[in-house]
């Protein structure tokens, strides 16, 4: 089956220069599978556009990035996207994943009770290492990658037709993966130092659904 996925990629700082290049694998990946994608890059991602974009297309996927807060999800410069009391119902009928802080411990139940199909997000802040020399060029971090392979699989396993609860489920299993190729190999310093934050970021992912999924 085909999707039609709407994406927010703002680029302003570090963090979102990181994530909105990770996301490119997705959209590649999306339109490989047949999807459309919506980008909203940059200056794009704002409230308007992404309200906009959602009422025009009613796209079934959203993927999220930015920077969060436990009721927020935030585009371009910190423009609020979703809020908690707000707009959240933009949501109903949607399949959520958020690479964001903290959005998964409010955002993400109470957008399900106003009618989102699912929410898949951080409960906590989403934390990644970077290599410093090549923080000007992301797609070639590997220290990053660690990071970017398990936080994407979650789109990849929802492109592939799986629901929230086994997208989140495989997400966790890719974290574990790393984490145990890191304790139980040859692994630099480096390496083994990101470990704690893999087992933080595979923690704090959560996923919510509507009970008929179930």
């Amino acid at each position: 089956m085909n999707h039609k996925i709407l994406i927010t990629r703002p680029n302003y700082d570090l963090t979102t220069r990181y994530i909105s290049s990770w996301a490119k694998n997705i959209i590649k990946f999306a339109e490989e599978k047949g999807s459309v994608v919506l980008d909203l890059e940059k200056e794009r991602a704002n409230r308007k556009e992404f309200e906009s974009m959602i009422r025009k297309h009613e796209p079934p996927l959203i993927f999220l990035n930015g920077h969060g807060d436990y009721d927020l999800v935030t585009g371009q410069e910190e423009d609020v996207l979703v809020r908690v009391g707000d707009n959240e119902t933009l949501l109903d009928s949607k399949v959520v994943y958020a690479l964001s802080c903290r959005s998964g411990k409010k955002l993400g139940p109470e957008s399900v009770k106003r009618g989102a199909k699912a929410y898949i997000g951080y409960k906590e802040d989403f934390i990644f290492l970077y290599n410093e020399e090549q923080k000007s060029r992301p797609e070639q971090d590997k220290t990053a990658e660690i990071f970017s392979e398990p936080s994407n699989q979650v789109m990849v396993s929802l492109l592939k037709n799986h629901t929230a609860k086994e997208a989140c489920k495989k997400s966790k299993e890719s974290y574990f993966r790393r984490i145990r190729k890191l304790l139980y190999s040859k692994a630099t310093s480096a390496e083994s130092a990101v470990v704690r934050f893999l087992i933080w970021d595979m923690q704090n992912l959560v996923c919510y659904e509507q009970e008929a999924q179930k």
